[in-house]
């Protein structure tokens, strides 16, 4: 039987109890293995805490800012941080408005201006800002208590980096970079897109000019038979038509009153002296058929035309026949009508120029209705061709102006922005390694690996401790237990073996905390 212990168990406890304290006796026939493993492990697990490099994490919080002016009212062209995005689709918008405001070129920079890493001196720039990039994160927030939150438009913006002071210095940078990203995006694009639509609106011009002159050049052509003409065609067909009608009876009342005075011409005498020649009694007579003829055909009649000529052979005749006598006419009655003669002559020839310029405007008109099915497929076909040109040119017009407004917004800074809600500040305390989760992961393994040990090796151990032990083998209750009994030797040697333990721990712990504060 073992000595070493109390004979504390000599009745047996109820089975409860009895259960804690072979648990406690246990523990104390084992305790160098808690004594020793779970200070171990807490040791190296302080000791690895402190020995990571640490990491601080300075954060600044940007939320964009609608515009002054409804967005009805004018539209941006920049990215947008939408509220109603699902958490997939507000992850991707942070990512890409990430990517879009830290570029290469914008980082690189930054690593010029402030390097991050200065004691990664043969690193280049490059390979910095690519570091950069990397420790940094972006997240959305709630605007009010800076939690994260998908449904909002305000985002954090998050920087590691071994050193605070750096940390929050960088993180300054890049809350600049979103700050301007903004403005300057959407400036750039709008003046972009102003000189896009400008363009398109010269160009548009242009065709709208050359459409013009082709719808001219067709109307000069085709004046009378355009489709809108039509009725004004036969407006003008109808005018005419009375004209010519009114024109006719004009003509036909003059040319009886010229052959009127011609036939009174003809019974008078030049002279006073001279007799009447025949051939003005022919040339009366003469002119007399030719009314009557005009009466019944037309002027293009061969009847009308052969009088005609007779009269003009008549009169020349009787010209001659004047010209060989030498004389003047000297009658007064016969100057008289012959003046009249030649004033209602050239009233007829007036009416008959009128007349066949009538004649040819109604032809005119008539042919343009003639040929205006065949004109109205290309006229309308040029119309239409204009008539879009216009429109597009006019939503042009609109959108420049729309598009000059948006300008306008991000020039005065009325647009939507983003705005800081909280600047960076260099951290206090590092954002890793989690010192403390480890340490208590550390304690935790010491304590799970302690009683795993102490349960194997009190398993594997065959000596009788207690008279449930003895009862179990020989079958039968013990009558009584003697206790231990400890000399002061015995206790001063366990006092020494213990401080010697507590010392060589609490070196342990002096040398691990002078590692960490010579990092």
């Amino acid at each position: 039987m073992d000595y070493n212990h109390r004979a504390t168990d000599a009745v047996a406890p109820a089975s409860g109890g009895h259960a804690l304290n072979e648990y406690r006796n246990l523990l104390r026939r084992r305790r160098v293995y808690p004594a020793t493993i779970i200070p171990a492990t807490t040791l190296c697990a302080v000791f690895i805490a402190f020995y990571l490099p640490v990491s601080y994490r300075a954060t600044g919080t940007i939320m964009l800012q609608p515009a002054d002016i409804p967005q009805d009212l004018v539209s941006s062209t920049a990215r947008r941080v939408r509220q109603d995005a699902s958490p997939s689709e507000a992850q991707q918008e942070v990512e890409l408005l990430r990517r879009s405001v830290m570029t290469p070129e914008r980082l690189t920079q930054l690593v010029q201006e402030i390097d991050p890493y200065p004691a990664d001196r043969r690193v280049s720039l490059e390979a910095k800002a690519q570091r950069v990039a990397d420790n940094t994160s972006v997240e959305r927030v709630d605007p009010i208590t800076l939690k994260p939150l998908d449904e909002s438009t305000a985002f954090s913006i998050h920087y590691d980096n071994p050193q605070p002071l750096l940390a929050a210095a960088v993180t300054q940078k890049l809350v600049d970079l979103y700050l301007t990203y903004n403005r300057r995006t959407q400036t750039e694009q709008a003046n972009r897109t102003y000189e896009f639509l400008q363009s398109q609106a010269k160009d548009l011009e242009a065709s709208m000019v050359a459409q013009e002159q082709k719808l001219a050049h067709f109307k000069a052509i085709h004046g009378n038979a355009l489709p809108d003409r039509q009725q004004h065609n036969l407006a003008e067909i109808d005018r005419l038509q009375r004209d010519l009608e009114e024109t006719q009876r004009e003509l036909v009342t003059a040319e009886e009153k010229e052959a009127q005075l011609q036939l009174q011409l003809n019974n008078l005498s030049p002279s006073m002296a001279a007799p009447i020649g025949d051939w003005r009694t022919q040339l009366a007579k003469l002119r007399a058929d030719l009314a009557q003829a005009q009466e019944k055909y037309t002027p293009e009649h061969p009847e009308v035309k052969r009088l005609k000529r007779a009269i003009d052979e008549m009169v020349a005749q009787g010209a001659a026949s004047l010209r060989a006598n030498g004389k003047a006419p000297d009658n007064p009655d016969y100057l008289v009508v012959q003046s009249q003669l030649r004033a209602e002559q050239r009233s007829v020839a007036a009416l008959r120029s009128q007349e066949a310029r009538e004649h040819r405007d109604i032809a005119t008109y008539e042919g343009g209705l003639s040929t205006e099915p065949g004109v109205e497929s290309e006229y309308t076909q040029l119309q239409r061709d204009y008539d879009n040109a216009r429109l597009r040119y006019e939503d042009i017009q609109a959108k420049m102006k729309n598009v000059a407004l948006a300008r306008t917004m991000e020039q005065e800074e009325r647009g939507e922005r983003f705005t800081l809600l909280q600047g960076p500040v260099p951290p206090r305390r590092p954002y890793a390694p989690n010192r403390l989760g480890i340490i208590l992961l550390g304690l935790v393994l010491g304590i799970g690996v302690a009683l795993g040990c102490v349960t194997a090796v009190d398993a594997a151990d065959p000596t009788v401790r207690s008279t449930a032990d003895l009862q179990e083998i020989t079958g039968g209750a013990a009558i009584g237990a003697i206790p231990v009994l400890f000399s002061p030797d015995d206790l001063q040697g366990r006092k020494l073996r213990w401080g010697s333990a507590l010392g060589l721990f609490v070196f342990a712990i002096a040398v691990a905390l002078m590692l960490m504060l010579m990092r």
